[in-house]
């Protein structure tokens, strides 16, 4: 069926692009753009590239990423290699050797025969303005949050950097919830480091870490000579040295109940009394909240206030566990090796085989716990190459799923262990004699695990 051609006014209305607007837009759009090939070749960068990240494209053009990425290189990774090996999306941030700190979303372009034409990455750059202040030793400790990346290739996580990119550009109230682990810390530099707030400070306290007596001159400082075995100079609090720029309240939840009215009246009047002082302080600042309990149920209790729990929940970003976002095993696994390795000067892998293993694991402590055994694995283990026998996992209970059937389970299950199996002997004939069943049975099972796989990947 032929398909309906303009009419002549229509086409006067929408004139052809050319080369030239084309060239234009490339090079003016607010966000950095990197093309690369099917072979992770540079094809070009834009304009705004060049600006922030400090390479042009005489230096970029014609190499190869491959070549480019590593310690004491140009850059500390790569969202394409990452996309050329998943043959999917991912979003990745990575810093380069002039000192920017990028975040990057790549996704690929396919042929007509499935192969990746082109991966075009669209880049926001997140470095921070560096600031000087002098900080109390007390506080000093929380200053800043630590440095990490962000990799992932999870649909519902690349959909949480999307929402935290979009609201970094408003001085709205975030609450981030998730379990322990989850990252919520690393988002929440994310927003601030992607906002207007970037060249203020980013201060961070975790009000469940301080004792109660002292949280209160922590977040609000205190006059001189406010009470027994005050400094005689006074102090300033976390809202004080954060004029300007973000507050981060992790573990909001643990917050005494008095200083929960107090904290109201920052998010209200933008204003506050020193313990001791006498007159309000006047301060512009974000505030970016984060709990791994449930607030509503703590307002029930009458342990949250309930005027509170609204202000601050603005904007609610809910984080997902680790076991919700499965896929980004791998390459959280490879990028903590790379981290570790470089730290104790080795080089170790773990196994295809203990990686897959991993991907079953329930992850209670999420992208934390899978950091800790990651480095203990690196530096406790003899062989380069480290397997399931070298991790010492205990025998894992299946994860039960409430939103499956026990068939749904049990099938994935089966798909998992035959997909193992195939790794492992790659014909039918021993992946029957290895599972004790028929060659017939094998080969059925070995069709519809990979059909499903071939599926999940073209879904991503």
């Amino acid at each position: 069926m032929l398909e309906p051609q303009p009419t002549r006014s229509e086409a006067a209305a929408r004139p052809e692009l050319t080369r030239e607007m084309l060239e234009m837009v490339f090079d003016h759009v607010e966000n950095g753009i990197y093309l690369v090939d099917g072979q992770g070749v540079t094809l070009a960068v834009n304009r705004t590239y060049e600006e922030m990240s400090g390479f042009t494209n005489v230096q970029l053009v014609g190499r190869r990423l491959d070549e480019m990425v590593g310690p004491d290189n140009l850059f500390s990774g790569s969202a394409s290699l990452l996309v050329l090996q998943r043959k999917g999306p991912v979003t990745a941030t990575y810093s380069t050797s002039t000192g920017r700190k990028l975040l990057v979303k790549g996704r690929p372009i396919f042929g007509d025969w499935g192969e990746i034409r082109y991966v075009i990455n669209t880049i926001w750059d997140l470095t921070v303005v560096q600031y000087s202040q002098k900080i109390d030793a007390d506080t000093a400790r929380s200053q800043m949050l630590s440095e990490e990346d962000i990799i992932t290739c999870s649909e519902k996580m690349m959909s949480v950097v999307d929402l935290a990119l979009r609201v970094a550009q408003t001085d709205s109230t975030l609450l981030l919830s998730g379990e322990s682990g989850v990252g919520k810390s690393l988002l929440a530099k994310l927003v601030h480091r992607s906002s207007e707030r970037r060249a203020k400070p980013l201060m961070q306290i975790n009000c469940g870490a301080i004792p109660e007596s002292l949280i209160e001159s922590e977040l609000f400082g205190y006059e001189p000579g406010a009470f027994t075995g005050a400094d005689r100079r006074g102090k300033p609090g976390l809202f004080e040295m954060a004029q300007g720029g973000t507050v981060f309240l992790d573990e909001i939840s643990e917050l005494p109940l008095h200083l929960q009215s107090k904290l109201l009246g920052v998010i209200q009047d933008r204003s506050f009394m020193k313990i001791g002082g006498r007159e309000p302080m006047t301060v512009d600042v974000r505030i970016i909240a984060a709990t791994n309990r449930e607030l509503m149920d703590l307002v029930r209790q009458g342990r949250f206030r309930e005027d509170l729990f609204y202000r601050l929940n603005v904007v609610p970003i809910k984080l997902p566990p680790l076991r919700e976002r499965r896929d980004d095993i791998p390459l959280l696994v490879r990028y903590f090796a790379d981290k570790f390795n470089r730290r104790h000067r080795c080089y170790k892998q773990l196994s295809d085989e203990l990686v897959q293993r991993l991907q079953s694991l329930p992850w209670q402590g999420n992208i934390r716990e899978l950091e800790n055994l990651v480095e203990r694995l690196i530096v406790t283990t003899a062989e380069e190459i480290i397997t399931p026998a070298d991790a010492q996992l205990e025998p894992q209970e299946p994860e039960l799923d409430p939103d499956a059937t026990l068939g749904e389970m049990m099938a994935r299950q089966e798909r998992t262990i035959i997909l193992s199996a195939w790794k492992k002997h790659r014909t039918t004939r021993r992946i029957a004699a290895a599972l004790g069943i028929s060659q017939a049975s094998a080969a059925r099972k070995l069709k519809r695990a990979l059909e499903s796989d071939i599926g999940a990947e073209n879904q991503s």
